[in-house]
């Protein structure tokens, strides 16, 4: 765990000196400044934990370097240190943010009473925000289904949510892969801890390593600071790696060794940092193809594979339609829309190759879109349909191959070839469709 961050400011030399070794004997990793504008150059380049300010100070008075630093970092403690104590004073630094105030002369021991008071009032505001955050998430947080198929992958991700042990998630585009990794994490002992995740597929491999360990001031050009990566930022909590297959090879060894050792560094750094977090993956490819392929390295894919999840596509839980129908209409924008009994026929006999976020656009679409109180068929503008003589056709004698080129195809189309658009739409990564245009030949018309 890191040291407890503070900042001393105080035009008294002497006393500044005396503060800064004994603070720092104490454990504390101690910061220092004479003036309140040297300290606000210094609030500019990293965060305090708690601040300790003399109210007389040359040019900006430590009043206004209080208010100031709650303008920058709101969640400082600050501590303020007056030989001019008055109670005025005192209810002014109080108003604007001041944790406690002591006056000259003090007991240094009564001043590291009131630090660690402030560690601690700084640690329950943490933790009540924690708690609230966790709230609001469990309070927004849905997965709906009553199939077979689909509760018994809950009744798993359930059993397995309060171990340590890697979990790879499996299934196609739009099944909800994060929704369950997000369940393993808020129904375990983590909970209060990040959820952090990171899409593989998102960035090149440089910035993809920095991003994951961070790095260091001066590793790469424009490196201007050191950076905690989002490993860092999960400590205690889960690290979600989505689009796990685009990984490049080359950070699939560093991924490995974090795994096994639990050990990494930062882009620059020779230190070696620990962490512990729990690793979740996820992944639209058939990896084990991958692995026989030389795309992703074998023993990485055994690492991660410890329990397995597989996400089942929305055409084998067909039953559960409705339910996500009336889930996406009371959330969407015109909850008091219904859906007409034709037009949930004929979602109920789509094969959906995007899954539940296709019918979740779908949704949005048909509310946008329905000038009464129902959604009809002509309002979800469902691929592979064509008017004729008024009569509304569709063609479900293809393959799922044909239909998801049909559907990548349109969305292209519509996103007038803009891949980072038609990327986000889909719900897959950029590389991952230049992949599937090379792979179904699709050219821009």
């Amino acid at each position: 765990m890191s040291r407890v961050r503070l900042l001393v400011v105080d035009d008294e030399k002497d006393l500044l000196d005396l503060l800064v070794k004994r603070l720092t004997r104490k454990g504390y990793e101690v910061h220092f400044a004479e003036t309140a504008e040297d300290a606000l150059v210094l609030l500019k380049q990293q965060f305090f934990d708690i601040a300790i300010y003399d109210i007389r100070l040359p040019k900006m008075d430590g009043i206004s370097l209080l208010k100031e630093t709650k303008k920058m970092e709101p969640e400082t403690e600050i501590l303020m240190l007056t030989g001019h104590g008055t109670i005025e004073t005192a209810i002014e630094a109080m108003k604007f943010g001041a944790f406690d105030y002591l006056t000259k002369p003090y007991n240094l021991s009564e001043l590291e009473l009131t630090i660690k008071k402030a560690e601690e009032n700084k640690k329950l505001k943490v933790k009540n925000e924690s708690m609230k955050k966790i709230i609001k998430q469990h309070n927004e947080f849905h997965i709906i289904g009553e199939s077979p198929i689909f509760k018994e992958v809950l009744a798993l991700t359930r059993r397995i949510a309060d171990s340590d042990v890697p979990v790879l998630i499996e299934g196609e585009s739009g099944t909800g892969k994060e929704l369950f990794a997000k369940a393993l994490h808020y129904w375990s002992c983590r909970a209060e801890e990040p959820f952090v995740a990171v899409n593989s597929g998102a960035l090149p491999e440089q910035l993809l390593e920095s991003e994951l360990f961070g790095h260091v001031k001066g590793a790469f050009t424009g490196a201007n600071q050191d950076k905690k990566g989002l490993v860092e930022a999960a400590d205690g909590g889960t690290l979600f790696l989505d689009e796990l297959g685009e990984m490049p090879l080359a950070l699939q060894v560093k991924l490995l060794r974090f795994l096994e050792l639990g050990e990494f560094r930062r882009v620059g750094d020779v230190r070696e940092r620990r962490v512990k977090v729990r690793v979740v993956a996820a992944t639209n490819r058939n990896m084990e193809k991958a692995v026989e392929e030389g795309h992703f390295r074998e023993d990485l894919f055994y690492r991660l594979n410890v329990v397995r999840l597989s996400i089942p596509p929305l055409r084998n839980r067909k039953e559960d339609i409705p339910l996500l129908i009336h889930h996406f209409i009371k959330n969407g924008k015109s909850p008091e829309k219904l859906i007409s009994d034709e037009a949930l026929l004929e979602l109920q006999n789509y094969e959906f190759p995007g899954n539940v976020r296709e019918l979740h656009h779908l949704i949005e679409r048909g509310q946008l879109l329905s000038a009464g109180k129902q959604i009809e068929v002509e309002d979800l503008l469902l691929p592979n349909r064509s008017r004729a003589n008024g009569q509304i056709k569709q063609d479900l004698l293809c393959s799922l191959e044909e239909l998801e080129i049909e559907h990548i195809e349109s969305v292209l189309n519509n996103m007038n070839w803009n891949k980072t658009k038609a990327a986000e739409v889909l719900g897959i990564s950029v590389r991952n469709l230049y992949r599937k245009i090379d792979q179904y030949n699709l050219i821009e018309e």
